[in-house]
């Protein structure tokens, strides 16, 4: 074919691929127009619907003024003292009103305001030919009418709402009084639809209404009506007719100059590939002529490769040909005892049939790497070999791929065995103790830090104790130091079985220890102090020598004693030397108040841990009131504990020491038993009540948890949903997804559940809709300063209607006072407890308290 036959159909076949692209252009930019348009349409319909909607309430509200003065009209019979001064302080309320009048018989006889309304007294509304139809409309229906717009009596344009009276008379008739009348002048009535802003967004309106009587359209007000063509509108229902307002814009639906454009980029766009396929078929005749240069290089890449298998042979490591799978096409060994198999038994087979899963799973991560970036370097991994375990170290490139064939790699494995073992050494001596294997100083420091960071992210303390053992240079003097090293082991040994996964044990040097406790307050560091001190008082057997070592400890805590890991250290090295000042073998805080504070904890637990079996735990119960009735609804359970030589103990210092010691448990058991056998015996005497039953966080967390309250229920003999368990914010958002399961539990048995103390934790919103709550309890300091506090009457009004909206009842708590209760009566409040109705009380005193039936609820002047 010669070379002008070629250069015809070249442009033949770009002509033809600008035609077909123009023609696509066509029917883009008819689609283009007609959404355009769409959207337009609606955007318009949405804007004329919030105008009208606007306009509709103003005048609703203005009209509403009838009501009001209609009411007078009928409070005084007939008669309105002081008309003038009512309707003057009304007409600030009602904007867009020009006059309110009365019309005895239809003819007005006051106005406000008077000034500019002058020519209307004396006006007869029924009489006036042109307002008597509305008028007498009103009169006959007695509904609510709007007139207009007419020409009114005191001069201009506007509308008037008449409202007709019927007073009673002595035989249950009623008679026509009058009218009570509001009057909207144009244009201040129609302020509320904001029509101005059509006009500067470029719309063109008309408000307009048809005629009752004639039928006729009525234009009300409008701005460039010539300019709405096909127009949308909305109408507005006033009473005695509809209104409509019509829009459109002023420069058409569809803004022809956007398509335009759109089309000379669709005409650029198919010129462009018009030139697309004339380059194409350019490039083609040239694929043409490269075909004939493909032998002559074929020779060249054999030569090639004869030479790259040259070099493959000359690298010493290991090199495998593998696909993404890890399945092995070609293998190069110098040395087959590196090989998890022998090389013919690799070929075909992937990495998970010669290797374990760990490491294989490991070289297809480095060959997914490879097939994402091209190459991966520095994967390590560690096989299980005839002559010992190996590591090597992997090196993969991505190979160029044949056309239909999938991604190929080449892999280089290194034996860096020795290196690994080197690195490891290294680091052990580094970072570790190297008689007893516990972290040194540097590695101390650094865990501490990565602590005290975390402590200071979540608010969370830190317990740092430094630990010396008491009198350890007599045993290296008498026994000498191979015997004093071992025990050291010995100690380090037994002291890392008592701590948990995350606390870290260093050894600083001779016979001082560090402890980085996290998470942990005082009561959890002198609990970790204890069992120390219980395990040293073991006797360590070393060398047929049995010896007992006791330790000094001092703790410093985080952030009240330090923020750093050198002032902790340095805090509870000063606090472990007071603890051997004071006769060794024991522990001291840093500061004297958190001393006391551990002492006093640490009495109170050893005590606590009696109270059960000597009865020294008893409950008092508060009545929860029905704000409607009076009556007595509910019981809430409350624990107290009267210890024969610390008197009563309040539960706020006792119950953390409980939960603390896991002593919560067994208490928590014993509240619901003896709560629920209670609720029983009152239910048999013929009261219908609820038992509110405070649930630890340490209660709540158990996994059979659901499982024991339906025992408990069943040894009571009482139904699920007389038992509310009362759980707090923190403990329902601890762990959210735990608490929903345990509260679908609960629910499914039928057990009531309510969040106590609303409102001084943390909720949220997306969780509280999941959990299965049938109640808010306010809390106490919220409802204290209700009667003074806006802040307090905000928060207890928002979450009584947050509960409403969630279909959830409320109880306040700590109510003393009738102005409080008159504030919750007012906002809706279900339920109410308090020193008000009563304090929490013994069971007989209860009982007595529901025999005298339901309480009189103060009522406030």
């Amino acid at each position: 074919m010669s070379v002008s036959a070629v250069r015809q159909r070249q442009w033949l076949l770009a002509l033809l691929v600008f035609a077909c692209g123009l023609v696509m252009v066509s029917f883009w930019l008819r689609h283009s127009a007609q959404q355009e348009e769409a959207k337009s349409r609606a955007l318009a319909a949405d804007l004329a619907a919030d105008h009208a909607q606007s306009l509709q309430r103003g005048i609703e509200r203005a009209l509403s003024a009838t009501y009001a003065i209609a009411a007078l009209v009928h409070q005084g019979r007939g008669f309105v003292n002081d008309f003038n001064g009512v309707a003057t302080q009304m007409l600030p309320f009602y904007p867009g009103i020009a006059a309110i009048g009365l019309s005895p018989g239809g003819v007005i006889c006051c106005v406000v305001p008077r000034a500019g309304n002058e020519n209307s007294i004396g006006f007869n509304q029924l009489e006036d030919i042109v307002q008597n139809k509305e008028a007498r409309r009103a009169r006959d229906t007695r509904k609510l009418t709007l007139a207009g717009p007419v020409q009114l009596a005191q001069g201009g344009l506007g509308v008037v709402g008449r409202l007709p009276i019927y007073l009673g008379q002595g035989d249950d008739t009623q008679v026509f009084w009058g009218f009570s009348y509001v009057t909207l002048r144009f244009p201040q009535a129609l302020e509320s639809a904001r029509l101005e802003m059509l006009r500067d967004r470029g719309y063109a309106y008309e408000l307009w209404r048809k005629n009752p009587e004639t039928g006729e359209r009525q234009r009300i007000e409008a701005w460039k009506p010539e300019a709405l063509r096909d127009p949308v509108g909305r109408d507005l229902e006033l009473p005695n007719g509809a209104w409509t307002l019509s829009l459109a814009p002023t420069r058409g639906w569809v803004q022809r100059s956007g398509l335009m454009l759109e089309g000379l980029v669709g005409a650029a766009f198919s010129a462009l590939l018009a030139y697309l396929a004339w380059l194409l078929y350019a490039m083609r005749l040239r694929d043409l002529e490269l075909e004939a240069l493909v032998a002559q290089r074929t020779s060249e890449i054999l030569a090639a490769q004869r030479h790259l298998q040259a070099t493959i042979s000359a690298i010493p490591d290991l090199m495998f040909e593998v696909d993404l799978d890890g399945r092995y096409y070609s293998t190069h060994s110098p040395r087959e005892e590196l090989l998890a198999r022998p090389s013919k038994e690799l070929l075909g087979r992937t990495v998970h049939d010669v290797m374990p899963q760990a490491q294989a799973d490991r070289v297809l991560q480095a060959l997914q790497e490879a097939h994402v970036k091209g190459w991966s370097m520095g994967a390590q991994i560690c096989l299980p070999l005839e002559i010992g375990e190996r590591w090597f170290e992997l090196s993969v490139a991505r190979k160029a791929s044949a056309t239909g064939e999938g991604p190929r790699f080449v892999v280089i494995s290194r034996d860096v065995t020795d290196n690994k073992l080197a690195e490891e050494k290294v680091l052990q001596l580094a970072h570790f103790d190297a008689l007893t294997g516990l972290p040194n100083r540097s590695l101390l420091a650094d865990r501490c830090q990565q602590a005290l960071g975390a402590a200071q992210r979540h608010g969370q303390c830190v317990a740092l104790l430094f630990l010396d053992l008491d009198h350890f240079k007599n045993i290296n003097d008498a026994l000498g130091h191979r015997v004093g090293d071992a025990l050291l082991c010995a100690v380090a040994q037994r002291l890392s079985g008592l701590l948990r996964e995350q606390d870290t044990i260093a050894r600083l040097g001779g016979d001082e220890f560090i402890l980085v406790l996290p998470d942990t307050d005082a009561v959890g560091a002198a609990h970790v102090a204890e069992k120390l001190l219980r395990a040293a008082d073991q006797p360590f057997d070393i060398d047929a020598h049995e010896l007992v070592i006791t330790p000094s400890m001092g703790i410093a805590m985080y952030p009240q004693d330090g923020k750093d890991f050198d002032t902790l250290s340095r805090c509870a090295d000063a606090a472990m030397y007071i603890a051997k000042q004071g006769g060794r073998n024991h522990y001291r805080f840093f500061t004297a108040e958190m001393q006391a504070d551990s002492d006093r904890s640490l009495l109170l637990e050893n005590a606590l841990r009696r109270a059960l079996e000597r009865n020294q735990l008893y409950l008092h119960y508060q009545p929860q009131v029905c704000v409607a009735s009076g009556a007595i609804v509910g019981a809430e359970a409350l624990l107290r504990w009267e210890h024969p030589e610390l008197g009563r103990v309040s539960p706020a210092e006792f119950i953390p020491v409980a939960e603390s010691s896991g002593m919560i448990l067994p208490m928590g058991d014993w509240v619901l038993q003896t709560a629920t056998r209670q609720l029983r015996e009152w239910m048999d005497q013929g009261y219908a009540l609820t038992m509110a039953v405070n649930v630890s966080l340490v209660q709540f967390r158990q996994a059979d948890f659901p499982q024991r309250i339906g025992q408990i229920l069943q040894d009571a003999g009482l139904p699920p949903h007389c038992l509310e368990l009362e759980l707090t914010e923190g403990v329902a958002m601890t762990d959210p997804a735990l608490a929903i399961d345990t509260m679908d539990r609960l629910h499914q048995q039928g057990v009531l559940l309510s969040i106590d103390d609303f409102g001084t934790g943390y909720s949220s919103l997306n969780h509280l809709k999941k959990f299965k709550v049938y109640k808010l309890k306010i809390d106490q300091s919220f409802v204290r300063d209700i009667a003074d506090d806006p802040d307090d009457r905000g928060i207890v009004s928002a979450i009584i209607s947050m509960a409403q909206g969630m279909d959830m009842r409320t109880i306040a708590e700590g109510v003393e006072t009738a102005e409080q209760l008159a504030f919750l009566q007012d906002h809706g409040c279900m339920e109410v407890q308090g020193y008000l109705f009563g304090r929490p009380m013994a069971a007989r005193d209860f009982g007595a308290l529901l025999q005298a039936g339901p309480l009189t609820m103060p009522v406030t002047a």
